[in-house]
This record gives C-alpha cells, sequence and structure tokens, in this order.
C-alpha cells in the first residue's frame, strides 16, 4: 500500500476510533515551568494577573508527526481587555523549553518550532492588527511578516470565557488545521517534518504564556488528546507490505 494511501486509512480510522481511543485529562501527565499551577483536575494556570512573568505546560509523552493527532482544549485568556496582555502560544517543539516572556509569550526565540499565536495585545513593531488574533508561526519569529498563515482576527478573546480550542494535524495531505469556537480560523500546508523540524517528526506539544507591563490569567484546560495507536499503524504497516 502507497504512504499516502495508508496514511489517509490511518487518518479515517483515527477519527472512527475516536470514542474509543483513551482521552488525557489528566493536568499531571504536564510538565510545568515558570509561574505556571494547576488549578484543578483539568486546568493549569499558565500565568496569574501579574505583570512580567511567564509560564508553561508541556505533555511529557512526544508526538510522531508521521501520524494523525487531534488536540483539543480550552483557552481561558483572562479578564482584561484594555489593560490585558499579552496571550498564548500552542507550541510544538524538539524539547519542552520556553522562550522568551512578555511579548514573546514563551515562544519567542524557540527554534525550531511552530506556534499557533493566540495574542491579545498589539504590538506596533511586529505588524500586530488592532484585535485579538490568532496566527500560524515557525521558529520563534513573532512579526508576522513571517506568519505562515495570519493574523486572523478574531474578535475579543479576554473575557474570561473558556474558548474551545482544537489542533489537528493530517499527514496525509500535510495540513495543519486550528479551529476556535467551533470555527475555523487558521490553516497551514506544508512539510512540516523536513520543513520545520529537520526531518524530526518526533516533537514536544505544549502552552506558554506570558505578561508585562499589562496583564491577565491565562489558563489552558485539558479537554480530549487523540493520536494514532502505534499498534494500529504497525498493523497497517504489517498489511501493506
Amino acid at each position: 500500500m502507497h504512504r499516502c494511501s495508508l496514511v489517509s486509512v490511518l487518518v479515517v480510522l483515527a477519527a472512527l476510533l475516536a470514542p474509543a481511543l483513551p482521552a488525557q485529562n489528566s493536568v499531571e501527565e504536564f510538565k510545568l515551568g515558570g509561574v505556571a499551577r494547576i488549578l484543578n483536575e483539568e486546568c493549569i494556570r499558565l500565568t496569574p494577573a501579574e505583570a512580567y512573568v511567564s509560564g508553561s505546560a508541556w505533555f511529557q509523552n512526544p508526538l510522531d508527526l508521521e501520524y494523525p493527532f487531534e488536540l483539543t482544549v480550552d483557552l481561558v485568556l483572562g479578564e482584561n481587555d484594555e489593560l490585558g496582555a499579552d496571550g498564548i502560544v500552542f507550541v510544538f517543539h524538539p524539547t519542552m523549553q520556553t522562550g522568551y516572556r512578555g511579548e514573546g509569550m514563551g515562544f519567542a526565540g524557540l527554534y525550531p518550532s511552530l506556534g499557533i499565536e493566540f495574542d491579545t495585545y498589539q504590538n506596533f513593531h511586529l505588524g500586530d492588527p488592532a484585535a485579538d488574533h490568532v496566527a500560524i508561526m515557525a521558529h520563534g519569529q513573532l512579526h508576522h511578516a513571517r506568519s505562515l498563515a495570519g493574523p486572523v482576527d478574531v474578535g475579543n478573546l479576554e473575557n474570561g470565557a473558556k474558548r474551545p480550542l482544537t489542533v489537528s494535524w493530517n499527514p496525509g495531505n500535510q495540513t495543519l488545521n486550528v479551529t476556535l469556537d467551533g470555527a475555523l480560523r487558521a490553516s497551514y500546508t506544508g512539510d512540516v517534518i523536513n520543513e520545520i523540524f529537520g526531518g524530526n517528526s518526533k516533537v514536544y506539544w505544549g502552552a506558554t504564556a506570558a505578561t508585562g507591563r499589562k496583564m491577565n490569567y491565562q489558563d489552558v484546560c485539558i479537554r480530549k488528546l487523540v493520536y494514532a495507536l502505534v499498534e494500529l499503524v504497525r498493523e497497517w504497516r504489517q498489511l501493506s507490505r
């Protein structure tokens, strides 16, 4: 069986088997950095509403970009609108490392990396639009002249509400989709393994956040994490020979 066909079958099977796959809802499975702390059995507070702090939460088991995944979490970006900053970045990186704080949101400076930013503060020198926005970025570079997708205006994110986020990856067509509040907000198609991560398919994922002079509490709450079963992959590889 051709590799693309095999991957397509795995994508379909992963979708069909999703209810049976174990959902990882334990915040204990995350490595915390900076000021991040566990709020309850589902949520991690990445930053409190304090100035010049940063926090991160990394899932301790890497995923393999050779296979499909779907990660669903809730983001909470605080309640300070005009006085709030800076946002959350959903990051893929070969190590569980956190970048620069403030406008860097814990993502700036990470190389190689892929990040999905949920930016709540306008930094003019980074080409930010006036509204809260979503963008897909590479290698810890936050200027939107280098964005892979976006920035996309998503309205006010700083209302204290849980905002459902789904990040899905289809290796068959090499497409990363970002769905926020039930709507597709950003999409990127490209050879992520080779062009972003230099041929390394195994990466960690996590959420990073930071504040500066302006601040917000910023949380991530785990809902459902679905990966292709390794045993299923092996079985289909056997059948394809």
